[in-house]
């Protein structure tokens, strides 16, 4: 199991669908590119952001209800992809595992401030690595800005060409 933090929350443009996109925090720091709805995305968004809001959201009752019960969110896992579709466990302190959609997970973890972890399966078989992708993270020495910008450029490009299709296994 590999712990990724949220790299970034886009847009696909050739499917109009938002996508996430989570990093391997060591080891190969692969990416690993998640298509959620439009709500789900502007939950991420909102939490990654911290906006504070009238009424809470979904994600932010669950991790209510979770602290009403003297209970704390350990960790999320994303534990599969099955048909295309990424299947996540919210991991209790009380050793507690309940089944989650992975768009969901990474919500409530933001919010929870929860460690999110990919089991090495799904990495291996959705993640993208670095020859895949230009890494944009960290320049590498020796590279100044406008190299860095292009090189940012490029990944946006990489993005925007992009489609679920693409990492189909079958």
């Amino acid at each position: 199991m590999r712990d990724v933090d949220l790299f970034a929350v886009g847009l696909d443009v050739h499917e109009r669908q938002p996508l996430l996109l989570l990093r391997e925090v060591a080891g190969l720091r692969r990416l690993l590119p998640i298509w959620v709805g439009v709500p789900e995305a502007n939950a991420i968004e909102l939490e990654r952001h911290h906006a504070q809001l009238p009424r809470p959201m979904t994600h932010q009752l669950v991790g209510q209800i979770v602290e009403s019960f003297d209970r704390r969110l350990e960790q999320v896992c994303i534990t599969s992809l099955r048909a295309g579709l990424f299947h996540a466990e919210l991991i209790f302190d009380s050793g507690v595992r309940v089944s989650s959609r992975a768009s969901d997970a990474v919500a409530v973890a933001l919010h929870q401030r929860a460690p999110i972890r990919v089991e090495d399966s799904v990495l291996d078989e959705a993640g993208l690595s670095n020859a895949q992708v230009v890494s944009v993270d960290q320049p590498e020495e020796g590279i100044d800005a406008g190299s860095q910008a292009e090189e940012l450029e490029r990944f946006r490009r990489f993005l925007d060409t992009t489609s679920p299709e693409d990492f189909d296994t079958d």
